[in-house]
C-alpha cells in the first residue's frame, strides 16, 4: 500500500473562508449572521411552541376524558379501595353504554384497572381477569391524569394484531365517592384522527405566524443596517478620498519643502560666488593697481616688469603723501580681500575646512587658537560648510579684535539632532572701544543671518570671569545632511 501525503488546497480551509468573509459588505455579513441567529432561535421557538401546544391540546382531552369517566363511570364500580368490583349488572350497563352506540365510534375501548394491574372491566371481554402492571396505572393510582398519542395500540394481548389507528390513550383516576379515594383508573381508547388533524392545523398556523414573524424582523434590520451600510460606505469614500487628497498634499508640501531647501542652498551658494567674485576683483583691480603705484612713488617701478607698467597710469610728479595713503588703502583693501576671497573648500570634510579657517587665522594674525572636534559629519552641503566656515572665520576676528587673541578657542561637535560650533576668547568683551566691525561684510549680523538661512540659531554671551562666547547650532535636518 503506497502513501500518498495530503496536500491542502490554496485558499481552503479557515483562511479560505476568512477571506471570502472579508470580501463581502457590511449588508451581506449581516444577512449571513441575522439569518443564522434569528432563524435558528426562531426555529427552536417555533418547535417549543408547537410541542406545547400540542401538549396542551392532548392535555386538554385528557381531562375532557378524565371527567367523562369520573361523572358517568365511577358510579359502576363498587367495593372498597383494596377490592374494587364491577357487578355483572353494572357491566351490562356499561356494555349497554360503550358497545354499539354512538359513543362507541369514537371511543375504541374502556377499561377498568384494579391496583395491582387486574382488568374488572374491559370492552373486549377477553381481558376481563387478566393483569396489564403498567406505569401510566401507578401515576393514576397517584392521582394524575395521564394522556398519550399512540399511532398503534398494543397492551400485550395475545389474540389479534395490535391496532393501527391512531389512539389517545387516556388514565384517569375513580374516586370513591364519600372519601374520595382512588379506588380504581379507568382507560379510554379515544379516536386520535380528527385531534391529529386540528393538532397539525394549529401547527401549521403557529410555523406560519413564526415564520412571518421573523420575516418581518429579518426585513426590518435588513433595512436599518443597509441604510447603515450605505452611510458608512459614503463615510469610507468621503476619508479615502480625503486621504488621497492628503497624501497629495503632503508630497506637495514635501517638494516644496525640498524646493525650498534647494532654492536656500543655491541662494547661498550664489551669495559665496558673489562676494568670491567680489575680492577676486578686488584683489586682482585696485589691490594691484595701489601696489603698482606705491612701487612707482616709492621709485621702485623700474624693477617690475613691462607688462605690469603698462596698466600705470601717469602720476609721474605726485607726492610721497599720496604714497602713504596709497599704502593704508592697500592694508585695508588687501584685509578685505583676504575676508572675502573663499578658499577651495568644496572637496574638504567639514573638519578640514574649519581646521583651514583656524590656521589661516593663526597665519595672518600670528596669534594662536586652540580647537577641538568631536564627530563631525565628514560630507555636508556645500553652502553649509561655507556657512560654518564664516562663522569660525570672523568669530575668530572678533576674538582677535575684540579680545586682543587672548585665550582664543574654537569647539565644533556635532549629534543626530545638529552641529554646534563655539568659539570663546579670555580678552575684555564686546565692551572695548574697538568692538566694532560693521564696515566689514561679516560682521555679527551677517553671521547670524547666514545660520538663520539654515534655521539654525546664534548666541553672544560675555563668559564668566571674562571673555566672550559665540555659540551657533545648525539643524541636520534639512540641510542636506
Amino acid at each position: 500500500m503506497t502513501y500518498v501525503p495530503y496536500k491542502k488546497e490554496p485558499g481552503g480551509g479557515v483562511s479560505g473562508i476568512s477571506r471570502v468573509w472579508q470580501r463581502l459588505d457590511l449588508t451581506q455579513q449581516f444577512l449571513i449572521v441575522a439569518g443564522l441567529v434569528i432563524c435558528c432561535s426562531m426555529a427552536l421557538l417555533g418547535e417549543w411552541l408547537s410541542g406545547r401546544i400540542a401538549a396542551n391540546q392532548l392535555r386538554s382531552r385528557a381531562e375532557s376524558g378524565a371527567l367523562y369517566m369520573e361523572g358517568f363511570l365511577a358510579r359502576h364500580v363498587d367495593g372498597p379501595a383494596s377490592d374494587p368490583k364491577v357487578s355483572a349488572a353494572r357491566q351490562l350497563e356499561l356494555d349497554d353504554l360503550l358497545i354499539g352506540t354512538d359513543l362507541a365510534r369514537r371511543v375504541e375501548g374502556f377499561r377498568i384497572w384494579r391496583h395491582d394491574g387486574l382488568v374488572i372491566y374491559s370492552t373486549n371481554k377477553q381481558l376481563i381477569g387478566q393483569k396489564f402492571p403498567s406505569e401510566d396505572i401507578d401515576r393514576a393510582f397517584a392521582g394524575q391524569v395521564v394522556a398519550q398519542l399512540e399511532d398503534s395500540h398494543d397492551d400485550g394481548e395475545e389474540d389479534g394484531p395490535p391496532t393501527r389507528r391512531p389512539l389517545i390513550e387516556i388514565y384517569a383516576p375513580i374516586y370513591e365517592p364519600d372519601t374520595h379515594e382512588v379506588i380504581a383508573v379507568g382507560e379510554l381508547y379515544e379516536e386520535a384522527a380528527d385531534f391529529i388533524v386540528q393538532r397539525n392545523r394549529v401547527q401549521q398556523q403557529t410555523w406560519a405566524i413564526v415564520g412571518a414573524t421573523t420575516l418581518a424582523i429579518m426585513a426590518l434590520l435588513f433595512l436599518i443596517v443597509r441604510r447603515a451600510s450605505h452611510t458608512i460606505a459614503y463615510q469610507r469614500m468621503i476619508l479615502k478620498t480625503q486621504l488621497t487628497q492628503a497624501q497629495a498634499l503632503a508630497r506637495q508640501n514635501t517638494e516644496l519643502r525640498k524646493a525650498a531647501d534647494r532654492a536656500r542652498m543655491d541662494a547661498s551658494k550664489s551669495n559665496e560666488q558673489l562676494l568670491n567674485r567680489i575680492g577676486a576683483d578686488l584683489h586682482d583691480g585696485p589691490v594691484q593697481l595701489l601696489s603698482l603705484l606705491i612701487l612707482k612713488l616709492s621709485g621702485g617701478a623700474s624693477g617690475l616688469p613691462k607688462a605690469a607698467l603698462e596698466h600705470l597710469p601717469d602720476i609721474r610728479g605726485a607726492e610721497l603723501a599720496p604714497a602713504h595713503l596709497a599704502r593704508l588703502v592697500l592694508n585695508e583693501l588687501r584685509e578685505l580681500s583676504t575676508g572675502l576671497v573663499m578658499p577651495e573648500i568644496e572637496h574638504m570634510p567639514l573638519e578640514a575646512a574649519l581646521r583651514n579657517a583656524v590656521e589661516q587665522h593663526e597665519y595672518a594674525t600670528g596669534s594662536k587658537v586652540s580647537a577641538d572636534y568631536e564627530a563631525l559629519p565628514e560630507r555636508v552641503a556645500h553652502p553649509l560648510k561655507i556657512c560654518l566656515y564664516r562663522v569660525v572665520q570672523e568669530g575668530l576676528n572678533n576674538a582677535f579684535r575684540h579680545g586682543g587673541g587672548q585665550g582664543q578657542h574654537v569647539s565644533a561637535s556635532a549629534d543626530l539632532s545638529a552641529i554646534t560650533v563655539v568659539i570663546t576668547d579670555e580678552g575684555p568683551g564686546l565692551s572695548a572701544p574697538s568692538a566694532t566691525s560693521s564696515h566689514r561684510p561679516l560682521g555679527l549680523q551677517g553671521i547670524r543671518n547666514r545660520v538663520e538661512a539654515f534655521g539654525g540659531s546664534v548666541e553672544i554671551r560675555a563668559r564668566q570671569g571674562s571673555g566672550t562666547e559665540l555659540r551657533v547650532i545648525v539643524p541636520m535636518e534639512g540641510n542636506g545632511i
